[in-house]
């Protein structure tokens, strides 16, 4: 059990560590459309250039979280926090807005906004699956840690 929760957490971390640098160039790549699209989105007008800077530099920060195994939960816990406002906001424009602009770039460029939410939301339980197993792994840890201690 303690080497299945060892792989789920290093599996979930290496997926949002790709998904994340993926994104991350994507934007990057097609800046001054990501730029637009968001300066142009509901709520967010006038907002496109330091929101496209922050939202990639938040991305790269989080690959590179996910890069050093003790610094992984805050990566998971940045991720988990990340797609919250992003489903949040997904969400909200979903309920206000009428026909919005996509700021999809690359493999989800085609994708809906209601496809995006879902999408968002399976992210965060993925996100969360991944918190809870690292969390229970090294509860384990410190568990056995103890016990062998005991056992001196």
């Amino acid at each position: 059990m303690k080497n299945l929760i060892k792989i789920l957490t290093i599996a979930i971390s290496l997926f949002f560590a790709l998904l994340f640098s993926y994104a991350a160039m994507s934007k990057a790549t097609g800046f001054k459309n990501f730029r637009d699209q968001l300066g142009q989105s509901p709520g967010l007008e006038g907002y496109g250039e330091p929101l496209a800077y922050g939202i990639i530099a938040l991305q790269t920060f989080t690959v590179v979280l996910f890069c050093y195994r003790p610094l992984r939960l805050w990566g998971l816990w940045i991720t988990f926090g990340m797609l919250t406002v992003f489903a949040g906001y997904i969400g909200g424009i979903l309920l206000y807005s009428k026909n919005p602009p996509c700021t999809c770039i690359g493999l989800f460029e085609k994708m809906s906004w209601k496809g995006n939410l879902i999408l968002n939301i399976g992210l965060m339980i993925t996100a969360l699956v991944g918190i809870i197993s690292m969390r229970t792994g090294r509860d384990q840890n410190k568990k056995n840690e103890k016990d062998a201690s005991f056992s001196e």
